[in-house]
């Protein structure tokens, strides 16, 4: 158990080195002893990446953290509760859970998917943010080391959000805009990066295209 514990740190540590170089171990260390046994572990693998910043933080603390000031965050790592519960506090934060993309990385095999579950109340009415699903592709895409294609995706889905081209949970307008046509939108800017006619006070959903 503590190997498999292990290969989840180093992960940590990896991902903190391609991103803003800080690891922030959450825990309830001052209660559980298995929280002290975390920290001693992760202390001493953190010897092993100089160039990364530790930090410790309680988890009740750190979710008054991430309301206060979420960018103080770059690598959160925790164990399955405490992620359960400050991802969705995250998610809250940036206005729907629908935002939100995931992985689960193993040393063979990673699955991509929102932090929600399924939506079957959504049904065939076009509310469901398809935002998560579409940037857990994008984590697929820097998982094969493919950047370029990964922020494209980004910058498409910013640019939606920019221009609330987005589902009923964010956009409070009386226009519908359906699941599809922010997909649309969102395949239609990444299909075409690079034209310059853009007119951001006119939106032709029908045909998701920017005129």
């Amino acid at each position: 158990m503590i190997f498999v514990f292990f290969q989840c740190f180093m992960k940590a540590f990896k991902a903190a080195k391609n991103r803003g170089k800080k690891v922030t171990l959450v825990d309830k260390a001052n209660v559980l002893e298995s929280s002290r046994l975390w920290r001693k572990v992760v202390g001493e693998l953190a010897k092993e990446y100089k160039d990364i910043t530790l930090d410790y933080l309680f988890v009740d603390n750190a979710a008054m953290q991430l309301i206060l000031n979420p960018k103080q965050f770059d690598v959160i790592l925790t164990e399955n509760m405490f992620g359960d519960i400050i991802s969705d506090e995250a998610s809250v934060i940036g206005g729907s859970i629908g935002l939100l993309a995931s992985a689960s990385v193993g040393e063979k095999y990673a699955l991509f998917e929102p932090i929600h579950g399924s939506y079957p109340q959504a049904t065939g009415k076009g509310i469901a943010n398809p935002i998560a699903s579409i940037l857990s592709a994008a984590m697929l895409l820097d998982h094969f080391k493919l950047f370029d294609e990964a922020n494209l995706i980004r910058k498409a889905v910013d640019k939606s959000l920019k221009l609330e081209i987005t589902t009923p949970d964010l956009n409070t307008n009386t226009d519908m805009v359906t699941t599809s046509k922010v997909g649309d939108f969102i395949e239609d800017f990444i299909l075409n990066p690079t034209d310059t006619n853009f007119n951001y006070t006119n939106i032709h959903l029908g045909q998701s295209t920017i005129i």
